[in-house]
């Protein structure tokens, strides 16, 4: 599956791979979410002292993980990242050095607009990752991720659908999320060219 997203990437810049996490590695993270429910944290936009809520471009919340901690429901997912981020250096000579991720839950309604993963003032975002974590969805039920080309195209319209994995390049792709008719639940994260911790 790993050459096939690599194939992906090196041809358009993203990839889509339906059902990567099977139902037996969901369902133990949709229970780590809701035990950590109460953990969860507005997202804000920005960097440093600039960083700020403002429910006009984004409603989702987040709880941060930590790679190096591997908290048992994300052994495979960490696993799997190890691999693609070895894999994309050997194949592409990136220079990823490390990962960052969070879980973030979108209530019924909520939005993320317009935007690019990769900052002005930091361009180490090299690879951003997401894996849906929704245990059952829909079409009907909104929520969906858009890639835009750089000059304002619709390139990819994904539906969060169960286990879903998808990578794109950073600085390639402006991208937003869809309101949703119901929560919506993703690990969302972004390779590096630096160490962040």
């Amino acid at each position: 599956m790993i050459d096939h997203i690599l194939e992906e990437l090196e041809s358009a810049g993203f990839s889509q791979v339906a059902g990567h996490l099977a139902p037996e590695i969901l369902a133990p993270l949709g229970a780590f979410i809701d035990d950590h429910r109460g953990e969860f944290r507005p997202a804000k936009v920005g960097t440093g002292d600039n960083r700020q809520r403002v429910e006009g471009i984004r409603g989702d919340e987040t709880y941060w993980l930590d790679p190096l901690t591997r908290a048992a429901p994300f052994g495979a997912v960490f696993s799997f990242l190890d691999e693609l981020r070895a894999r994309l250096n050997e194949r592409f000579y990136l220079g990823l050095k490390q990962y960052e991720c969070h879980l973030a839950c979108y209530p019924p309604g909520a939005f993320y607009g317009v935007h690019l993963d990769r900052f002005n003032a930091d361009s180490s975002r090299s690879l951003s990752f997401v894996f849906y974590l929704n245990e059952s969805w829909n079409s009907e039920l909104g929520g969906e991720l858009v890639l835009y080309t750089k000059d304002g195209g619709e390139r990819a319209r994904i539906c969060p659908a169960p286990g879903t994995f998808i990578c794109f390049l950073s600085d390639d792709f402006p991208h937003e999320v869809k309101p949703a008719l119901r929560e919506r639940r993703s690990l969302t994260g972004w390779m590096h060219t630096k160490l962040i911790t």
